[in-house]
């Protein structure tokens, strides 16, 4: 059974983010970082920041890696809660990462779930607690009436709009029927799914504005009620729940920043393999039917909700050389339109931000882009830089 827990880290840059202070030898014609970028002249220097979780295994493991400007702050958080009664609840993983000058920050919040039934009876007992596997209790919603109804006021920010993401929703609807059917070919007429994909802007009581992007998964269990009438069972899966928050006037900025971040994480598939082996044992342990019925679900909302947004991620983890197509950018790329690809010189694809001419690679998984074309950050940094092409 796998496990939300390779949560769809990526995280961001900034457009507006100022560099590493350059190396001491550097040419004193060299252009010198600024703490904005305001102009031409200025670069960027990408750093890529390593997550670690401490606590699931016998030695700390790597989960995921993501290009960041150099001096963004970024605080993480794996927290294992083996004993909790709620699936997604047992491996929570969070990240907020703060642009120098508190101009952007992006949110990554843990996945989470909420269960619903139409049976009173069962809806008590949820509610009670009498429930072995019960998550949060909550009625049903799709990704939009998640952000408008839980996301957003837990923010303290007002919905200006939420609207499908119609790329991503397509493949939510073909995950949805797809695992319908297999249920159908296997006997059990008693499960349907349902997904959703969703944005919505925000406005924050300080003037900032936001992006929320939310996906949710839909399990539905149809049953015979305890009063003889059939009902309907809900588990309603949030997979994603992503915000950036930044000032006022900068969207297009922030969708070149949400745009990239997609495209530049690497999920450890070692981790990714022990947190499937850990769940695997506890579906093995479990006694209790209805306990084993709701880890069945579980690995279905997993399957579904992972399927849709780990493409890319399985796509830059799957070689050591990270070679990947323009026509494997992923729906959430496409949808947001601000990367542009670039070659290294071992023939190996690289997707960046998008508005500058020029990049180089350092081979530690550090970029450099600049507009300036006199710009060289080997004589700059007195450092070893490969030019990427386009």
């Amino acid at each position: 059974m796998t496990m939300k827990a390779a949560f769809y880290l990526s995280l961001f840059f900034s457009l507006l983010a100022s560099c590493n202070t350059p190396s001491s030898k550097k040419n004193n014609n060299a252009v010198k970082p600024k703490t904005e970028m305001t102009g031409s002249n200025d670069y960027i220097i990408l750093k890529r920041f390593r997550i670690e979780d401490k606590q699931g295994f016998d030695k700390p493991l790597e989960v995921s890696s993501f290009l960041l400007p150099a001096n963004w702050q970024v605080n993480s958080n794996v927290q294992w809660n083996a004993g909790n009664k709620c699936l997604p609840d047992m491996l929570q993983v969070s990240v907020n990462a703060t642009s120098p000058d508190g101009a952007y920050e992006l949110s990554l919040y843990p996945a989470t779930q909420f269960d619903w039934s139409d049976d009173p009876v069962y809806l008590d007992a949820m509610q009670r607690g009498f429930n072995l596997h019960s998550c949060q209790i909550a009625k049903p919603a799709d990704a939009s009436q998640y952000i408008t109804e839980t996301l957003a006021p837990h923010l303290k920010a007002q919905v200006k709009s939420a609207k499908v993401i119609e790329a991503l929703q397509q493949q939510m609807d073909a995950g949805a029927a797809a695992q319908t059917q297999l249920a159908r070919q296997g006997g059990n007429n008693a499960y349907s799914h349902k997904g959703s994909a969703a944005e919505g802007m925000l406005q924050f009581e300080d003037g900032k504005e936001g992006m929320a992007f939310c996906t949710v998964m839909q399990t539905i269990v149809t049953m015979g009620g305890t009063q003889g009438q059939t009902t309907n069972s809900y588990y309603c899966y949030v997979s994603m729940r992503m915000v950036l928050k930044y000032k006022s006037g900068s969207e297009p900025e922030a969708r070149k920043i949400m745009s990239t971040l997609f495209s530049s994480t690497r999920i450890n598939p070692t981790w990714w393999n022990g947190v499937q082996n850990f769940f695997l044992a506890v579906s093995k342990n479990a006694q209790d039917q209805t306990w084993k019925h709701t880890q069945e679900i579980q690995a279905v909302q997993q399957q579904m909700g992972n399927n849709i947004l780990r493409n890319w991620e399985q796509r830059n983890a799957a070689t050591v050389s990270n070679n990947t197509s323009s026509a494997d950018t992923d729906a959430f790329g496409k949808y947001l339109r601000g990367v542009e690809h670039y070659t290294d010189e071992s023939g190996n694809k690289i997707e960046l931000t998008s508005g500058y001419t020029n990049a180089w690679s350092r081979g530690d998984g550090s970029y450099l882009l600049s507009n300036n074309p006199a710009f060289d950050p080997n004589v700059a940094f007195n450092e070893d830089w490969k030019r990427l092409n386009k």
